[in-house]
C-alpha cells in the first residue's frame, strides 16, 4: 500500500474516533472538561445553520448520585469497533487503491507511453496496479492532463518489466530511452504505529472518564445521535434573531410572489382546499450564489404563522451508516407533530445529488449519501404523505429532486436584472452615508450586469470602507467608481515592483486591446484601461474595462470580434516587439474557449455543422479527454477549425493595429504617464469609435463632476 492509502486509512480512523468523542461529550458532562475534547469541538460547529437541541434538558435531581457510574465495558467495545473498522479498512483499502484515476492499459499504452509523456513508473509488490507518473505538463488528447498522477491494471504483474520493454520495443522505444521502472515493497509499520497511536489515545482518554463521571449507556449515546439537529422558531415565541420581513427583500419580485403563495396556502388553507387544490409538497429555491435563497426562507419564517424547521443539508451527511436517515425520519416526525409547518434545508445539494448515478470516475458511489436521499424523498412523497408540512429547500444542484411530488415549485432566483439591481443599490445605499454627488442608481446599475445582490452589497461596503479611511465625511462619486473597479478588477498592488520595459510592454499590451476593440462594430464601450497591477490578475497585466450589456444573442460576427479584441494585446506585443510574451495566457484561455464552444455547443462551424455536445456533468473537465461523445476524427476536425478560427481573428487584429500604429503608439504614450484612460480622454487622443460613439450606458448615464481621478490630457 502507497504512503497516500495510509493517509487515507488514518484520516478514516480519526473520524470514527472523534465521532465517538464527540458522543461521550454530548452526553458525559465529566468528559466535557478534558483538553482532548476541547481540541476537538471547533471542527464541530462550523455548520452555517445555527444547531440548537430541540429538547430541553432535565432538571437534576438528588437520585443522581444514585445512577451507576459510565460503564466502561460500553467504552472498551467502542473503542475495539473503531479497531475493528481500521482492520477492516487495511484488509480492503487495495481493492480502491485510493481511489485514484484508473486508465486502461491500451489507453496507456498508446496515449501516455507510445507519446513519451511517462515520466517513470512505480510497481508494488503483491499489486496488479501500477503508478504512472507523467512528464510535467503531460498533454493528453490535446489537453494538459489534470493530474501527473495515474493508474492502471497490469495483465501479468509476474513480468511487469519484460512485458513494459517488450511494448517499448514494438512502439520503436529504444532501450535507453526507456522509461524509468521503480519497484517498492509493502510496508506495514505506518499502519502499525498509526494504531498504536490512535489506542493510546483512545484509552488514555477513556483512563480519564474511568476516573470518575457520570454518563449514559451506548445505546442511549446512539439514540442522541440519532437525532436530527434542527433549529425551531416558532411564531407564538420571542426569538433573538432578527426579523427579516418581505419587504427587507429588495428585487427577486417573482420569486417573492411565489414564495408568499406558500405563506397564504398555510394561514387560509380552507380557501384552497374547499376548491379541491392540494398542498404543494415542498419547494425548491434555484439560483447561483449570493442571489438571496437563504434571505427568502428567513422571510418565510418572519412572514409564516406556523412553526418553521430549519437544518442544514450537512447534518444528514455523516460517517456512521444509517445516521443521514434516521435523522431524516426524526425531523419529519416532529413536523408532523407541529404541522402545519415549514421545514427548510438549506444547501440541500449536500444529499440531493442523482440517485444511482453519484460515482466519480473510478466508480465508487457512496450509498450513505443514496439512504438518506431516498429517505427523504419517502417522507415527503411515500405511502405515508404528510399533509400540512411543506419542505422549503435551497440549492444549485437539483438533480433527482426535481421530479413532481415532491418539490412541486421550482423558484428561480436568479441574478438580478437591471430594474431588480436599481433596488437594491437604492436599498443599501441607504444603509451608507453618502454625498449628493453619487451616482444614479440607473448608471450603477447598469455597470454591474451579473452581479448578485451580495455583490452589489459587497460594492455600497467597500465604498463606505474606502471613505473611513480616507477620512471623509460621507461616501461620494470616487469611492463608488473605486469600490467597482476593486470588485472587478481586485485592489491595486502598490508593492508589486514592474520594472521600466515590463511597464511599457503592458501599456502596448493594454492600448492593443482598447484600439482593436475602438475599431470594431459589434465590441463594448471601452470604460477605462489601466496598467496598474490588480489583485485579480496573477500575471502582474494592467486590465480593460468594457460597458457590458444584458444580450441574450450573441452572433457569430459579434463573438468573432470579441475573440479579436481579446488578441489585440498579443498582437500588439508581436508588432512592436518582434516576439511575444506570456502575459496573454488568460486572452489565449478564453478566446480556445470561445472558439470551442462555437463549434461544438453553438453550430457555428461550416464544417462541422449544426451540431451541440453536451457539456461535462457538473462541469468537470478535467476526465473530458476519456469519455468524449465523438470519434477521434471528428475530434481532429474540431481542433482544426478551432485553429482557424483563433487565426482568423488574431489577423484582424494585427490588420488594424498595423494601419493604426501612429494611434497605438500615442495610446502607450499617454498611459506611461497617466497610467489609466477613461472613456472621454481616448475618444480626445484618437478620435471616437471608427463604426460611431459607444453606447456607455443603457441612458447615457455619466458620473458627475469629482468623480474622475486622472488629470486632464
Amino acid at each position: 500500500m502507497s504512503a497516500f492509502g495510509y493517509f487515507r486509512i488514518g484520516r478514516l480512523i480519526w473520524a470514527h474516533y472523534r465521532k465517538n468523542v464527540l458522543l461521550l461529550y454530548r452526553t458525559s458532562p465529566r468528559f466535557q472538561s478534558t483538553i482532548l475534547t476541547r481540541c476537538l469541538l471547533p471542527a464541530r460547529n462550523l455548520h452555517t445553520t445555527s444547531i440548537a437541541c430541540q429538547q430541553s434538558k432535565p432538571e437534576k435531581d438528588e437520585n443522581d448520585k444514585d445512577k451507576p457510574s459510565f460503564d466502561f465495558s460500553d467504552l472498551i467495545r467502542a473503542t475495539v469497533y473503531t479497531i475493528g473498522i481500521a482492520a477492516f479498512l487495511s484488509l480492503f483499502s487495495g481493492s480502491r487503491y485510493d481511489e485514484l484515476r484508473l486508465v486502461p492499459w491500451n489507453f496507456f499504452l498508446h496515449e501516455m507511453l507510445a507519446k513519451g509523456e511517462v515520466e517513470e513508473l512505480i510497481i508494488t509488490s503483491d499489486s496488479d496496479i501500477i503508478t504512472i507518473r507523467l512528464q510535467p505538463g503531460a498533454i493528453i488528447h490535446g489537453q494538459i492532463a489534470p493530474t501527473r498522477i495515474f493508474h492502471t491494471r497490469v495483465p501479468d504483474i509476474r513480468n511487469v518489466e519484460e512485458l513494459i520493454r517488450r511494448e517499448e520495443e514494438q512502439l520503436g522505444i529504444s532501450a535507453e530511452s526507456g522509461v524509468s521502472i521503480i519497484f517498492q515493497r509493502r510496508s506495514n509499520w505506518p499502519f502499525l504505529f498509526m494504531l498504536a497511536f490512535f489506542s493510546y489515545v483512545i484509552f488514555r482518554t477513556l483512563f480519564s472518564i474511568r476516573k470518575g463521571g457520570k454518563g449514559l449507556s451506548m445505546p442511549d449515546i446512539y439514540g442522541n445521535l440519532r437525532k436530527a439537529q434542527y433549529r425551531i422558531v416558532s411564531p407564538f415565541a420571542k426569538s433573538g434573531i432578527p426579523k427579516i420581513k418581505f419587504s427587507d427583500v429588495v428585487g427577486m419580485e417573482e420569486a417573492k410572489v411565489e414564495v408568499m403563495e406558500f405563506v397564504d396556502y398555510l394561514k387560509k388553507p380552507d380557501a384552497y382546499t374547499r376548491l379541491g387544490a392540494k398542498l404543494p409538497r415542498g419547494a425548491l429555491l434555484l439560483g447561483p450564489p449570493g442571489c438571496g435563497k437563504t434571505l427568502i426562507a428567513k422571510a418565510v419564517a418572519s412572514e409564516a404563522s406556523v412553526p418553521f424547521l430549519a437544518i442544514n443539508g450537512t447534518e444528514f451527511v455523516e460517517i456512521i451508516g444509517g445516521l443521514g436517515a434516521a435523522r431524516v425520519r426524526d425531523l419529519f416526525k416532529e413536523a408532523k407533530r407541529l404541522k402545519p409547518c415549514i421545514v427548510y434545508i438549506d444547501e440541500i445539494d449536500a444529499v440531493g445529488r442523482k440517485r444511482s448515478d453519484a460515482k466519480s470516475v473510478t466508480g465508487f458511489q457512496s450509498g450513505e449519501e443514496e439512504q438518506t436521499l431516498n429517505q427523504l424523498l419517502v417522507e415527503m412523497d411515500g405511502i405515508d404523505t404528510n399533509a400540512g408540512v411543506i419542505v422549503l429547500a435551497s440549492t444549485n444542484r437539483p438533480d433527482a429532486l426535481l421530479r413532481r411530488g415532491r418539490f412541486d415549485r421550482h423558484i428561480l432566483i436568479d441574478l438580478p436584472n437591471m430594474s431588480e439591481r436599481k433596488e437594491i443599490f437604492k436599498y443599501y445605499l441607504q444603509k451608507i452615508k453618502t454625498s449628493e454627488k453619487i451616482p444614479d442608481t440607473d448608471y450603477l446599475a447598469d455597470r454591474t450586469p451579473g452581479y448578485s445582490g451580495a455583490d452589489i452589497m459587497n460594492v455600497c461596503n467597500e465604498a463606505a470602507i474606502r471613505a473611513a479611511t480616507l477620512g471623509k465625511d460621507y461616501v461620494d462619486s470616487t469611492d463608488l467608481e473605486y469600490a467597482l473597479e476593486r470588485t472587478l478588477s481586485g485592489a491595486e498592488r502598490k508593492t508589486t515592483s514592474v520594472t521600466l520595459p515590463e511597464k511599457e510592454r503592458i501599456a502596448y499590451h493594454e492600448s492593443g486591446h482598447a484600439l482593436v476593440g475602438w475599431m470594431l462594430k459589434h465590441t463594448n464601450a471601452l470604460l477605462k484601461i489601466s496598467i496598474v497591477p490588480r489583485t485579480k490578475n496573477i500575471t502582474g497585466m494592467g486590465f480593460s474595462q468594457h460597458a457590458k450589456t444584458e444580450k441574450w444573442l450573441l452572433s457569430k460576427d459579434e463573438l468573432l470580434e470579441k475573440m479579436s479584441m481579446a488578441l489585440g494585446g498579443r498582437a500588439a506585443e508581436a508588432l512592436v516587439y518582434g516576439s511575444v510574451s506570456t502575459g496573454a495566457e488568460d486572452d489565449l484561455r478564453s478566446v480556445t474557449r470561445m472558439a470551442y464552444r462555437m463549434i461544438k455547443q453553438f453550430g457555428m462551424s461550416e464544417h462541422i455543422g449544426p451540431i451541440a455536445f453536451p457539456k461535462p456533468a457538473d462541469g468537470d473537465e478535467s476526465m473530458d479527454f476519456l469519455r468524449k461523445p465523438y470519434s477521434k476524427y471528428l475530434q481532429a476536425l474540431m481542433d482544426q477549425e478551432a485553429r482557424q478560427m483563433i487565426e482568423k481573428a488574431y489577423a484582424v487584429a494585427e490588420n488594424i493595429l498595423r494601419s493604426k500604429r501612429s494611434e497605438l503608439e500615442l495610446l502607450t504614450k499617454m498611459l506611461m504617464e497617466r497610467e489609466s484612460l477613461t472613456y472621454e480622454q481616448i475618444v480626445e487622443l484618437i478620435g471616437p469609435p471608427a463604426h460611431g460613439p459607444k453606447q456607455l450606458t443603457n441612458k447615457e448615464l455619466q458620473f458627475p463632476e469629482d468623480s474622475g481621478n486622472n488629470k486632464e490630457i
